[in-house]
């Protein structure tokens, strides 16, 4: 048989064998306890249970260094086989022994099962993780607790029953020997082999075909002369105590078990004398119900602790045991008993699901198997020694209750004892506690952090509990470097102490570095945040160098795990706007290690890059858990109820509830006429365009925003590109196009115009209202199952094409996850709130004015104020001052209109808190003017449609209270890479990474990345490119990334010209030409082209407007004298009426070429 990849199927498999497993030892023990139940009485029966109990544990205390060696020897698939073998012949020498009817032979059986299951224990246990994966560690130990227990359940429950049924029912009270109850209980054993031979059949079929990571260990052999004189356990006990987390683990473990093994053989004692209970049935059912509570117990503790190892339950639940155990000796009720006795084995289940787990994760694998022997072998010893300790006090008539309490105070002191070695893992559980009422945490990439050897971790610091994640998240113990300040507070200081957290601070840096050091060397975890302090935008800070100073300081072999906390920048333990905070609630918290660097190999750069490469992941994975983004828009509208959402220039004001009802009667009716799966829009930014491309998105339709403003062979490509069969417009709309002198008709010549004007006299008020009250009234989920088509979060939602400024306009293909993606990081680097309103004034077929100021309102609920001109200067300014709008988006172009209008007032943008510039370069003298006349800055990003559209942006700079500053902005750059961004600068031949401040290609990867170009293979092989398992998009332009982050555009690729050779940037000709134009001259417009020229291979055309013949004399001047680089002087200037624009309001390079181009 091949090699079983189903992880779901070996998993069954693997906890069906251990199942059966148990359950052949569990059941052939039982019965012999009942027989010695019903035989003996008092202490005579005390001692034989715990003799009886004795054969089951005196094998795993004698085998120890065997089981251990062969655990590490072979392959542990191997052992389990084989051990499901042995267990099969042994349940037939088991029923021989009832046959004999000698009790003694029966009881030699079960100590050949006890020998049999401590060869498999270490086996069982060390294979989980390669079944289950390190990650899910705790996951893995709670199942098989879990399966464990109902084995054992299910074993006593029928065992018990069946036994009592048959006793009574053939009158075997007048047998008054043990061997003659053995011999007559024969019949119940035959039902044990069934179970042996599936255990056997299962393994062969099932666990011997399955991948382990197991490699032989030839080296390792036994010497038989050590063992027998004890040297070997000496060895293997050296390394059970080497290291503190796995033996205080195991240690714990003991304890769970000899307690809960001596009150199971003074249980039936306490049960006959004082509760007057002779029916084994319900002792062990009493009993019984422990084991149900352990398997409680383990899965809750797998669902508290998903993808680590939650430490804060431990002391709990050994407080919890000593409660229910004293709680136990106030009860006469035998169901009172039961409930009792289930909360025990709870507390139990989650005490000793993340002590197994921790001796897993710190265990080095080659010595696995010893440890989980030597692990066995301390339950047993504990075990065995607390059976001792039953049996003598019975024997001498020690009062069972007494005995109890003497439990009880082995218990407490065992509680006290883990409080004492765990205090911290209280503190953290309280946090947990706190913070997990409102949070999520989920791990990723825990087992990147070696086992052995220092390890500095180092990440971003995004809240006040940063320590606080690192600590629940990593199972080890985790030292970490905080500012004195905080630390040296009074009421906190105790707590920091107890978490060997190191403080520093300017005075004693130097110190403390060593100190740090010297911990690393020790083989300890030791926690950086390399920023220095908590972030105040959002953003990655700067790096401080320290930790490149503590690393060579260090004389071992340290790794350095870069790490990325997401999800705490909107809780209320960050530094973001308290609007911000209160208006995006977020309910996950994702932490993600990396893989390991070399010391050598970690510096402020390369950290700084694994961190952002794990924001990429860690954003990926957020998005992927959201719903879908037409059910995540749906939510929010509901939850907004009457409040304002949406509202244009017409006066059409929307609240939540309204924008959603206007959605879906629209739907409706569209539904009926549009069948084709791609739907063209033609409308401008306004309530109307908001609502329709919803209207879409519920249909599970793909909308295509059409560019009105392209050329009409353009516009025709467009359609046929995408399929449309009909367009969605409005009348009015396309009668003010054509005052314009836009007539699109030969454009509509093959499709359906659907007007809604058309559309609006078919709604009467009766259907409005029954659906404004439907979605009123109706539960969330119930409205969706009505109005919603359910989509995939992959599906294709939006086709853009683009601008065509270099060529034919390509269809870009976006995802649901692409906008909701790009919408959420965006959302949370300019910390929107419910107070800030956005304008809408950018094209609907513009990636910004369709994503940015259309999607991102609707999916964070901030309302949109839309205008469906953004030439329209002064309309705006009336929006922006009329309604208080705080967030402005626009392009270079149409601030420069804004600066040029005299009847814009700066008070009327006084409200804004930003201004964001994107889709073409934002001219220094238009960011100058800008701030001259309003007293705003412009805060330029980058992004393509191809990117949803945003990847980098500038921000605002932040002041701290010890007045130092965070960056948000460089002049000259378009900012750091947004949340969850990867940007890479590579050689646009070989796509190696460059270095910092080198020029190159410019690629992106992120969840906004988009999904393909409309049914073009060859585009999107040549635009996306995978490197290390991720996809990037390549931008076709030149930049550079500075050590802290910011992105430079030199220039598109394709905006060079080659002129003698030399590759001259055209852009950076236009740069320099800004700077001699006065801000008085600020109606004059320029562009930079290229024609070919048979002497230099190409020549430099600057085309100008709005220009005089004596302007354009004295700009030659200032041209020829200042001009380092003369193949960057233009070889001719020409005068146009106007530089041709794209409905974007970017320039259109191909038609400018051709302007140049004419005589």
């Amino acid at each position: 048989m091949d090699k079983i990849k189903n992880l779901t199927l070996i998993k069954i498999a693997f906890l069906f064998v251990v199942f059966c497993n148990a359950f052949v030892d569990v059941t052939h023990k039982v019965l012999l306890q009942n027989i010695a139940f019903k035989v003996f009485d008092g202490s005579t029966q005390v001692v034989w249970i715990s003799i009886i109990n004795s054969l089951i544990i005196i094998p795993f205390i004698l085998l120890f260094t065997l089981s251990g060696f062969l655990s590490d020897k072979y392959d542990k698939k191997n052992i389990l086989v084989y051990g499901a073998v042995s267990s099969f012949l042994l349940s037939i020498l088991m029923i021989i022994s009832y046959l004999s009817g000698n009790f003694y032979f029966a009881m030699g059986s079960l100590v050949l099962l006890a020998i049999q299951s401590a060869v498999y224990s270490p086996a069982k246990f060390g294979i989980i993780i390669d079944i289950y994966g390190r990650k899910n560690l705790a996951s893995g130990n709670a199942f098989l607790q879990a399966i464990s227990m109902m084995a054992i359940l299910f074993s006593i429950a029928s065992a018990s029953i069946v036994f009592e049924f048959f006793y009574n029912n053939n009158n075997l009270q007048t047998l008054t020997t043990k061997e003659e109850l053995l011999s007559a209980i024969l019949p119940l054993t035959y039902y044990i082999v069934p179970f042996a031979f599936l255990e056997m059949l299962v393994s062969f079929l099932f666990l011997k075909n399955i991948n382990t990571s197991y490699n032989k260990n030839k080296d390792l052999t036994l010497n038989k002369k050590e063992l027998f004189q004890g040297k070997l356990l000496q060895n293997n006990m050296k390394i059970l105590t080497s290291n503190n987390a796995i033996f205080l683990s195991v240690i714990g473990l003991s304890v769970f078990w000899g307690i809960s093994q001596s009150t199971m053989a003074v249980f039936p004692s306490f049960a006959k004398m004082y509760l007057g209970i002779s029916d084994v049935s319900i002792i062990n059912g009493v009993i019984g119900a422990s084991g149900i509570g352990i398997a409680i117990g383990s899965i809750m503790y797998s669902k508290i602790s998903k993808y680590y190892i939650e430490v804060g339950t431990i002391p709990l639940a050994a407080f919890g045991m000593a409660l229910t155990l004293y709680i136990s000796t106030l009860v006469a009720s035998p169901i009172l008993l039961a409930i009792i006795f289930l909360f025990f084995g709870f507390f139990g289940g989650m005490f000793i699901v993340p002590l197994n787990a921790l001796i897993q994760f710190n265990a080095k694998k080659k010595v696995l198997g010893t440890i989980l022997a030597g692990n066995n072998w301390f339950h047993s010893v504990s075990m065995f020694l607390m059976l001792g300790m039953t049996t003598i006090v019975s024997y001498y008539g020690f009062d069972p209750l007494k005995t109890i309490y003497l439990i009880l105070l082995i218990t407490l002191i065992g509680t006290m004892y883990t409080i004492y070695q765990l205090p911290q893992s209280l503190i953290l559980l309280f946090l947990k506690t706190i913070v997990g009422m409102k949070y999520k945490l989920e791990v990723n990439g825990i087992t990147n952090i070696p086992q052995t050897g220092g390890v500095l971790l180092l990440g971003n610091h995004i809240s006040w509990i940063d320590w606080a994640v690192v600590l629940m998240a990593v199972p080890k113990e985790v030292r970490f470097v905080m500012d004195k300040t905080i630390y040296s507070k009074w009421y906190i200081k105790w707590i920091f102490r107890m978490f060997n957290a190191i403080p520093i601070s300017n005075a004693s840096s130097k110190t403390t570095i060593k100190i740090i050091a010297k911990q690393l060397d020790e083989g300890n975890i030791v926690v950086i945040f390399p920023e220095g302090s908590i972030t105040r935008n959002g953003h990655l800070g700067e790096f401080k160098k320290g930790f490149e100073k503590i690393l060579q300081l260090t004389s071992t072999d340290v790794k350095v795990v870069p790490f990325y906390i997401r999800g705490l920048w909107e809780s209320m333990f960050s530094r973001a706007n308290q609007k911000f905070k209160k208006s995006n609630r977020t309910n996950s918290v994702t932490i993600s290690f990396a893989r390991y660097m070399k010391k050598e190999n970690a510096n402020i750069i390369s950290v700084k890059k694994q961190i952002i490469n794990l924001s990429t992941k860690s954003w990926q994975e957020h998005i992927k858990n959201l719903k879908p983004l037409n059910e995540t828009i749906f939510n929010r509208l509901k939850e907004l109820k009457n409040n304002m959402i949406f509202t244009d220039s017409t006066g059409l004001e929307l609240s939540g509830h309204k924008f959603l009802t206007a959605s879906i009667v629209f739907k409706n009716l569209l539904k009926k006429q549009i069948e084709n799966q791609n739907v063209g829009i033609l409308l401008p930014s306004s309530t109307a365009g908001a609502f329709i491309n919803y209207s879409v998105l519920l249909m599970g339709k793909t909308a295509v925003n059409l560019n009105y403003t392209s050329q009409i062979e353009t516009l025709k490509y467009c359609i046929s590109k995408a399929q449309i069969k009909s367009i969605i417009t409005s009348r009015k709309f396309i009668e003010k196009l054509e005052l314009r002198g836009i007539d699109l008709k030969e454009a509509f010549e093959d499709v359906e115009l659907i007007y809604l004007e058309d559309l609006r006299q078919n709604i009467s008020k009766a259907k409005s209202l029954s659906v404004f009250l439907s979605v009123k009234i109706l539960p969330s989920f119930l409205s969706k199952f009505i109005y919603l088509t359910k989509t995939k979060k992959d599906d294709t939602v939006l086709i853009l094409f683009s601008s065509g400024s270099e060529g034919t306009p390509k269809g870009i293909e976006l995802s649901g996850d692409n906008i909701l993606g790009n919408a959420q990081q965006i959302a949370n680097i300019i910390n929107v709130n419910d107070e800030d309103i956005i304008l809408g004034s950018l094209p609907l077929f513009h990636a910004f004015g369709i994503v940015v100021t259309t999607y991102l309102p609707l999916i964070e609920g901030i309302r949109c104020v839309a205008h469906p001109d953004p030439t329209d200067g002064l309309a705006i300014a009336k929006l922006i001052s009329s309604y208080k709008v705080t967030i402005m988006c626009g392009t270079s172009t149409f601030f420069r209109l804004y600066t040029k209008n005299q009847k814009i007032h700066s008070l009327m943008f006084e409200s804004l808190r930003l201004v964001v510039s994107g889709a073409e370069k934002l001219r220094e003298d238009v960011r100058i003017e800008f701030k001259k006349r309003f007293a705003k800055d412009i805060l330029e990003g980058f992004g393509t449609t191809e990117t949803s559209p945003v990847a980098t942006c500038n921000l605002p700079d932040v002041l701290s209270p010890d007045f130092s500053i965070q960056k948000g902005q460089k002049a000259g750059t378009v900012g750091m890479a947004i949340p969850g961004t990867t940007i890479k600068v590579v050689d646009p031949v070989t796509f190696k990474e460059l270095k910092v401040n080198e020029e190159g290609m410019i690629l992106i990867s992120g969840i906004q990345v988009m999904k393909s170009y409309l049914d073009d293979e060859e585009r999107t092989k040549k635009a996306l490119k995978v490197i290390n398992a991720k996809t990037y998009y390549i931008t076709g332009d030149k930049g550079k990334l500075d050590e802290d982050g910011f992105l430079t555009i030199v220039d598109r690729y394709s905006r060079f010209a080659k002129i003698g050779g030399e590759m001259i940037s055209l852009g950076a000709i236009e740069e320099l030409i800004s700077k001699f134009i006065e801000s008085t001259d600020n109606l004059i417009d320029f562009l930079v082209t290229s024609l070919e020229d048979e002497k230099k291979g190409e020549k430099i055309v600057l085309l100008i407007s709005n220009a005089n013949k004596e302007f354009i004399q004295e700009l030659k001047e200032k041209i020829l004298k200042n001009f380092d680089n003369k193949l960057m002087i233009p070889s001719e200037i020409k005068i146009v009426e106007e530089i041709p624009k794209l409905g974007s309001g970017k320039k259109d390079f191909a038609k400018a070429k051709y302007l140049a181009s004419q005589e």
